[in-house]
């Protein structure tokens, strides 16, 4: 145990050191001349434009758009592809406008994008995929307010794709307009598989309950397909997977006081059930002994490759890189996806977090000019419209891309200078939509078969799809505050390494420990910022319902 703690307390260390680098004030100020430039754009956006806002620049403007960077090999630099050079072509040349592309480390964004902005170098855009830290960076002064007159003149597609989103109203922030966001369409490629050939080998059937789940993973232990079957690691956010142990419907004052992406809800009751189930799991030999040695779920990821374990969640992408390596390793091996009723207890329900209607939260790092502001709304703008969409999530037919019976384009595996990045350029077009629509729910999933499954897996997104509908009566959105919350800004750094530390204890102790160790630390937690957090969530939830 001694080694363990000891482990634990240096990974503590040096995830302190990384959340601390968001945690303070922003060193960034309005570009020189903001003043004078922000009159002219007073001008600019008076009235409508012939083109929608897409009017030409009488002087080259530079803007940085952030993209990010999965550092997979065999695909293009993402900042520097044919596809950045289509869009300098097809828009930048067209109206004047340099666009030069950012590359952020996706596993580590946040300390990437802080650096940049203490370094008075923000790209034109600052996003993310979570609302908390998309406030964190308003908080810390790196955002402007967005004038949204001037933001639907400009860019009049995007601004009605969020009005017939319902994206609109999350738009604000204290009052103030914030945010712009991009529209989400319902996917189904996030699965969780289970090695089926296994299943068949121990002469058992999919599990219907957890008291089966539990009896196979024995079965596969026994049976010496595997030293540990599932995977586990060192989380790497506040984000509580414990929706399971909530009771339905969870109250929504529960919600907007525990659950959260930023800070882990260490004493709720929910929390305490999942944790507990943790620590049985740990304890009846599921999980590697070192666990908490993997800190951003590769080795689950490795693990499942090299048939170590026989369940793992993931996104499901047409060259998913741990489907190919698996059957690289063990081409018999057969996959399924595990049913949600799987992990179900007596008397629960298949909770799951809703998605927002919007997807990619972005915001105009208060450091642009006017020209860059008016530059990246066009830019946006440009990339709403149906053809240039069309084209930077498919391609070139022929070459990227071939139309099959529905008239669904089906991505080609295309290794020239036209060939895509990751998921078909998601990662560029997330700045308008995270993924692509079809006509219908019936044709969505179709498109969603044809672009996210690998060949032979079709039937992964066809089960995805019939268990999302299956659960999505238990789907329930988290709770967002009209304002932001101070003392998350000011706590989650050092919550998230109590949160980290206290898990890896609580997991790995003796079950007759568990109790004892649980209502120790969750006195701590709370001593340590997290009271402080759930008073000001009252108060702000209070203070919603009487608006």
């Amino acid at each position: 145990m001694k080694k363990v703690i000891s482990i634990i307390l240096s990974l503590v260390l040096c995830f302190s050191a990384l959340a601390g680098c968001s945690g303070g004030e922003s060193s960034a100020a309005p570009a020189a001349g903001s003043q004078s430039e922000a009159t002219s754009a007073q001008t600019v956006f008076k009235g409508e434009t012939p083109t929608g806002g897409l009017t030409k620049f009488s002087t080259q403007v530079e803007i940085q758009v952030p993209v990010y960077d999965r550092s997979i090999t065999g695909l293009p630099p993402v900042d520097d592809n044919y596809w950045t050079k289509w869009i300098q072509k097809e828009f930048g040349d067209k109206y004047n406008v340099k666009v030069t592309y950012v590359a952020i480390p996706r596993k580590d964004e946040v300390t990437k994008m802080n650096m940049l902005i203490s370094a008075n170098d923000a790209p034109s855009i600052i996003f993310h995929y979570d609302y908390p830290q998309a406030v964190a960076y308003a908080d810390q002064g790196a955002l402007a307010e967005i004038d949204m007159d001037a933001f639907q003149k400009t860019a009049p597609t995007y601004y009605k794709n969020m009005k017939d989103s319902g994206i609109l109203k999350y738009c604000k922030l204290n009052g103030k307009n914030m945010f712009v966001m991009g529209t989400r369409p319902v996917s189904y490629n996030w699965v969780t598989l289970i090695r089926q050939d296994w299943i068949d080998k121990v002469n058992m059937k999919m599990p219907t309950n957890y008291t089966e789940y539990k009896k196979l993973l024995d079965a596969w232990k026994k049976a010496g397909l595997c030293k540990y079957p599932l995977g586990n690691s060192l989380p790497t956010s506040g984000y509580v997977t414990n929706q399971l142990f909530r009771p339905w419907p969870t109250d929504e004052k529960d919600i907007a006081l525990y659950a959260d992406l930023t800070v882990a809800s260490l004493p709720w009751d929910a929390t305490y059930k999942q944790l507990k189930r943790w620590n049985s799991e740990y304890n009846a030999g599921y999980y590697s002994k070192e666990y908490y040695l993997d800190k951003d779920g590769t080795q689950q990821k490795t693990d499942f490759i090299n048939g170590k374990i026989g369940v793992y969640g993931n996104y499901l992408t047409s060259d998913s890189d741990y489907i190919k390596g698996l059957m690289k390793n063990f081409p018999d091996a057969k996959l399924s996806v595990l049913p949600p009723e799987a992990t179900l207890e007596d008397g629960q329900k298949p909770i799951s977090r809703a998605y927002w209607p919007f997807g990619l939260i972005l915001g105009f790092s208060s450091q642009n000019s006017a020209d860059e502001n008016k530059a990246t709304m066009m830019l946006l703008e440009w990339m709403s419209q149906k053809d240039n969409l069309f084209t930077l999530q498919n391609g070139i037919e022929g070459k990227t891309y071939k139309l099959n019976s529905d008239d669904i384009p089906v991505p080609i595996d295309c290794k020239g200078d036209e060939q895509m990045n990751y998921n078909s350029n998601s990662d560029m077009y997330c700045l308008v939509t995270t993924g692509k629509e079809y006509g219908s729910e019936e044709k969505n999933v179709k498109g969603q078969i044809a672009m996210y499954a690998p060949k032979g897996f079709e039937y992964l997104i066809e089960d995805s799809y019939k268990y999302f509908k299956k659960t999505e009566p238990y789907q329930q959105t988290d709770y967002l505050f009209s304002k932001s919350i101070p003392s998350v800004a000011e706590y989650k750094a050092t919550l998230l390494s109590k949160w980290q530390k206290d898990t890896v204890i609580l997991t790995t102790c003796k079950p007759s420990e568990f109790d004892s160790k649980y209502k120790h630390l969750c006195k701590e937690y709370l001593d340590a910022g997290y009271q402080k957090i759930l008073d000001e969530r009252k108060a702000a939830y209070e203070a919603d319902q009487k608006k």
